[in-house]
């Protein structure tokens, strides 16, 4: 009981680094503590290598104590003997994983390492320059990549071959189920054979993106990176419309396109979505992002025919029906609300929806009464700035009483520009000389 209780205490002190010390060759001639000349135990496991006691031995016999405890009673080399000795040692399970994974890491670890691009000369004493956190991986070649991946499915096949193939699975379910959990969420739908497939793919999508990321880093240009990841993203998607049904395609997109994202963390951010409603969302977003796709800055859009724009205009009629049938009128009165950013933001800080919706209605009657003035040609350009300076004041006024400072303030800097905008800045004042 004690020896177990000893190597609880090594295992929870060190397993990574004792997990390096057994697979770390031991030098010719060493006159360290571990050289057959200051070790009994190396000192017998050299001199009669065939004779080695391991741990299951000794715990047959029942001749291991805490005096004799030697690391080298244990297979070295051999993953799936050394979890033998280790579990014949009486050693804790989630301890078993922890040093193999130790120990498998400290061999793959160099490995990935060499694989990954000499960083950029740097001055460290210049705390202030900006440091791109993606520069190493976009400094990868396609080759190095490739191998990368390679390496990375080398060790986890590994892993799993000693552990079992739901080794990870497991392991999340160990830490409190979240990764477990998020798994199911994520990859649920799919058949367990599909889903190494479909991560494969999505991992290749990942480092083409990461070097989308590394350069628009460097460039300051987000504009053209979102077209560049739409294009990455269409890319593996037509990849994984090869090994997936239309259904499971599908739910794919759900869960990890850029449309799912932009209305998860965006637009329905403040909406509260069930899923029935997300996805009658998703596919209403699918459609405007296909008949309006977003301006492509590196290319010229060629203008559409008559026809196209008809064909256009059905499918965004047809998609608002369809949406419409979903939510009912009260719900899609939300949605529509919660698309205008300004909204979103006040309802995220606390304001009422009642309010919120008040507001908007305050902004369409504004619309109209400007609308109205500025196509009024009787007006001089006189009178036309003192009645938007007067709609202006009065609007202010109206949004004031549903709003305290702090929300008007925010709802100035986060949407509400459009009060900003109703009528002309006053020319400043010319200084006299």
């Amino acid at each position: 009981m004690n020896l177990r209780l000893l190597l609880l205490v090594l295992c929870l002190a060190g397993n990574v680094l004792l997990a390096m010390a057994l697979v770390r060759p031991q030098r010719a001639g060493s006159a360290t503590a571990d050289s057959p000349a200051s070790n009994p135990h190396l000192k017998q496991a050299v001199a009669a290598p065939a004779t080695t006691t391991t741990a299951t031995d000794a715990a047959a016999e029942g001749t291991t104590n805490a005096a004799d405890f030697s690391w080298l009673q244990f297979t070295l080399g051999d993953y799936a003997q050394y979890i033998k000795d280790l579990r014949a040692f009486g050693t804790p399970e989630p301890q078993v994983r922890e040093i193999v994974f130790g120990a498998i890491d400290a061999t793959y670890r160099p490995r990935r390492g060499a694989l990954m691009p000499p960083p950029k000369k740097r001055d460290d004493t210049k705390f202030w320059v900006r440091r791109n956190p993606f520069g190493g991986q976009a400094r990868m070649t396609p080759e190095q990549k490739e191998q990368m991946r390679a390496l990375r499915k080398e060790e986890a096949d590994l892993v799993k071959s000693l552990f079992g193939p739901d080794i990870y699975e497991q392991i999340a379910k160990d830490a409190g189920g979240t990764g477990s959990d998020w798994m199911e969420r994520q990859y649920g739908f799919l058949p367990k054979e599909l889903r190494e497939k479909v991560q494969e793919i999505e991992e290749r999508m990942n480092d083409d993106k990461s070097e989308v990321y590394a350069q628009a880093q460097e460039d300051n240009d987000w504009q053209s990176q979102q077209s560049d990841l739409r294009k990455i993203e269409k890319k593996y998607r037509d990849e994984l419309a090869k090994v997936l049904t239309p259904e499971q395609l599908f739910e794919w997109d759900l869960r990890h396109s850029q449309i799912a994202d932009q209305i998860k963390n965006n637009e329905l951010s403040a909406f509260d979505p069930t899923e029935s409603e997300f996805r009658a969302a998703f596919k209403y977003q699918q459609v405007m992002d296909e008949v309006n796709p977003p301006r492509d800055p590196n290319s010229d859009t060629p203008n559409l025919t008559p026809e196209e724009r008809q064909a256009a205009a059905d499918k965004r009629k047809a998609a608002e029906a369809e949406l419409a049938e979903a939510l009912g009128t009260n719900r899609l009165a939300e949605f529509k609300l919660e698309q205008d950013y300004g909204n979103r933001s006040l309802i995220e800080a606390g304001v009422p929806k009642d309010s919120v919706f008040k507001l908007a209605d305050i902004k369409k009657e504004s619309d109209d009464a400007v609308r109205k003035i500025r196509r009024d040609k009787t007006l001089t350009p006189d009178q036309r700035a003192d009645a938007l300076t007067a709609i202006q004041n009065e609007t202010q006024a109206s949004v004031n009483g549903l709003l305290d400072d702090k929300q008007y303030k925010r709802y100035l800097n986060q949407g509400g520009y459009w009060l900003r905008n109703i009528a002309p800045p006053k020319p400043q004042p010319v200084p006299a000389p």
